[in-house]
């Protein structure tokens, strides 16, 4: 008797209370899934009559997939499309013929009925599906090329930039600049005038000279004027730098560490600048060399106030960069435009590291620019 009691009290609480499955919830013989990422009809209770399973992912319903739940009475699959696939195989027995089930939702297919769908709606969806596969593919391509592209760009930039930028060159001059230009004829004596260290000639003469003066090879273009070669003996040397400058279209000032020591090299510099804000040209180029860090530019006053407002070269570390530098240092020796005028531009006196000295010895005083 009260075995019997107890097992009633059992199946009542049994019945009542909700009992979860790590991917469901039962309520007694009912079975509800939904919303929870199946893709596969989920392990349950053989006894069950109810499954709801609306809103997952469940690819594919066939014979064997509810063979284990024998006393299944309704099932909820949310239009599912592997549904119609199972509705057509399955051996469960309906209460009505299949042709009679229909759509209810949504409203643009209600009361389309069920046999249907396959005809109407999914070879839609497998068209989409298949356009949405050959996008990705397109997309998985194209992605591909462009890395494969930066790649190769990067390589041929650290590798070859040298010689691309040779063969661009010569494209360019036979295709869209015609004949090679030449200087402008006009009354000075010189192109460009060379300022730089005697301690630097040996590099100046190798770098630069055999690359810019006639006198060097007949394939340069400029006439240029440097100290050893063209000062005249006997006089001044002030007077022979402001000669260089005034009688040249150009000042090149190659700025090294020697340079900053050299008392004459840093009072040319002025005089140069003097001339360009003078005339308010790009008369001054100036050219760094060496390993210079920019706080020692930066000490001087005149190379300060050209660094902080106008363009300057610096000598390329990576031999593939030097058609590049060559082409820009001709570029800016042709080139004849206005400069502009800023109220920093106020020279004072040249003071280099080490004062230099005359031939008998005697220090220089700090020189300023001398008033043309």
């Amino acid at each position: 008797m009260w075995t019997s009691a107890i097992q009633l009290v059992f199946i009542g609480v049994y019945l009542q209370v909700p009992t979860c499955y790590p991917s469901c919830e039962l309520h007694g013989l009912v079975a509800n899934c939904p919303s929870r990422n199946h893709y596969w009809v989920p392990a349950l209770p053989p006894n069950i009559t109810h499954l709801y399973l609306e809103m997952n992912y469940i690819s594919e319903i066939n014979s064997s997939s509810l063979r284990n739940y024998d006393q299944l009475q309704q099932l909820d699959l949310g239009m599912q499309k592997s549904f119609l696939k199972w509705l057509t195989e399955t051996n469960v027995t309906f209460p009505s013929p299949i042709e009679e089930y229909s759509c209810e939702f949504p409203a643009t297919f209600h009361n389309l009925p069920l046999l249907n769908y396959s005809r109407v709606i999914e070879p839609c969806e497998e068209d989409d599906d298949k356009a949405v596969q050959v996008l990705q593919f397109a997309l998985f391509i194209s992605s591909a090329l462009l890395v494969i592209t930066l790649i190769l760009s990067g390589i041929v930039y650290a590798r070859l930039r040298g010689h691309v930028f040779i063969i661009y060159k010569k494209i360019i001059g036979r295709v869209l600049e015609g004949p090679k230009l030449n200087p402008p004829v006009d009354e000075v004596q010189y192109d460009a005038f060379l300022s730089f260290s005697e301690n630097d000639y040996g590099w100046v003469e190798a770098a630069l000279l055999k690359k810019l003066d006639n006198q060097f090879s007949e394939e340069n273009l400029f006439r240029c004027c440097f100290e050893a070669r063209d000062f005249l003996p006997g006089e001044d040397h002030l007077t022979n730098i402001r000669d260089a400058i005034w009688g040249s279209r150009k000042t090149v000032c190659v700025v090294s560490k020697e340079f900053l020591k050299d008392g004459w090299c840093l009072e040319a510099f002025t005089m140069a600048q003097g001339r360009m804000l003078e005339e308010l040209t790009n008369f001054l180029v100036m050219v760094v060399v060496g390993k210079l860090a920019h706080y020692q530019l930066m000490k001087y006053h005149a190379v300060r106030v050209f660094v902080q407002r106008r363009e300057y070269l610096t000598w390329p570390e990576d031999p593939q960069d030097l058609e590049w530098f060559y082409e820009r240092l001709v570029s800016q020796i042709l080139k004849d435009t206005k400069g502009k005028k800023f109220d920093e531009d106020k020279l004072e006196p040249a003071q280099p590291d080490v004062q230099p000295q005359m031939e008998k010895g005697i220090q220089l005083e700090n020189i300023g620019a001398v008033p043309i």
